[in-house]
């Protein structure tokens, strides 16, 4: 199976994985996604959300957020809590790897 890596833009292309063993989908996917993150230094992501109880720095958490190419795992760095029009809200600082 030959693995095309391509993120966003796809404007820094890597050259294509050649695994002939992988045969699954998703197996192959994992292993395009896990080609790009060993490359990258850990990203400092910021997300709010409605109220979220219980969080707190050190904890890890995982994230679905279609704009961020799928769910994804980080480590809280930070927490916050506000009201905004009448909602509570929660920012959280993460660390992705």
């Amino acid at each position: 199976m030959i693995i095309t890596v391509q993120r966003h833009s796809a404007d820094r292309p890597a050259p294509d994985i050649v695994e002939p063993l992988l045969t699954d989908i998703r197996a192959a996917m994992e292993r395009g996604r896990a080609e790009m993150d060993s490359g990258e230094p850990l990203q400092v992501v910021r997300i709010t959300a409605l109220y979220v109880a219980g969080v707190l720095p050190g904890d890890l958490v995982e994230v679905n957020d279609m704009y961020q190419g799928g769910p994804f795992r980080g480590k809280v760095t930070s927490v916050a809590h506000s009201a905004a029009d009448g909602k509570l809200l929660t920012d959280l600082e993460l660390v992705r790897a």
